[in-house]
């Protein structure tokens, strides 16, 4: 993006990045930009957060009145507070099940509810069914592959499937509401269910693959962190 903003500025636009990692607005220098202390995937902060959300978009573009040299970073002006885990949030569903499929056909009831719930998803980047997510990355290098339908590279379509797999599952997770914490979720999704197990998996197959495409996105998977600890077992 900040590529990008060097290019829109050249032809005249004016740009602000709402930016997440710091030593990369450092490096790249576009003309304005704002830091945020929030974790990777949420530029405006924990979803359903109206107010911050607001806040962050204001100081973001108030970058815009500032009438100083460029570039301009500037860190967001308000403290992090990690909510804590909610206690009283499980997943409202069963995944008491020994198979992926078996797992992904008892969560797609728990995520149509969330998605009347909240009104829109993000799952289906992947052009592939929610049900068929999983099984595309499962058979991903198996002898019988799913197709792949026209319009986008197979490494790609892997890429987005993996995105639409979590975003599957973590909507589903908050059907009934409640406020568990990123950790919380994230300790859940990628401990406690196959399609974590599975994803975890496909990363190490891509990471050792000898398809150089493949090799590229093998580190945008899986968190860091997940990574470290699935590596040490």
């Amino acid at each position: 993006m900040s590529g990008l903003a060097h290019y829109l500025e050249d032809e005249g636009l004016a740009t602000v990045i709402v930016a997440l990692v710091r030593e990369h607005i450092v490096g790249m220098r576009p003309p304005r930009a704002l830091w945020v202390p929030f974790e990777l995937g949420r530029p405006f902060g924990p979803p359903g957060n109206t107010g911050l959300q607001r806040r962050v978009l204001s100081e973001a573009l108030a970058l815009l009145d500032q009438d100083c040299p460029e570039p301009l970073l500037r860190d967001f002006s308000e403290a992090v507070i990690d909510p804590g885990d909610d206690a009283g949030w499980r997943f409202p569903g069963t995944l008491d099940s020994d198979s992926l499929r078996a797992e992904v056909a008892g969560v797609s009831p728990v995520w149509q509810l969330a998605r009347e719930r909240i009104g829109r998803s993000s799952v289906g980047i992947s052009g592939l069914a929610p049900e068929s997510v999983a099984e595309f990355i499962e058979r991903y290098h198996s002898p019988q592959p799913m197709p792949n339908p026209k319009g986008m590279a197979r490494v790609s379509r892997a890429r987005f499937a993996v995105d639409d797999i979590k975003a599957f599952y973590l909507e589903a997770a908050m059907a009934a509401g409640g406020h568990p914490s990123p950790r919380q979720l994230h300790d859940w999704f990628w401990g406690q269910t196959h399609a974590g197990a599975l994803i975890l998996e496909f990363q190490e197959m891509a990471r050792v693959s000898e398809d150089g495409n493949l090799q590229l996105i093998a580190g945008s998977l899986v968190p860091a962190e997940r990574t470290i600890s699935f590596l040490r077992g």
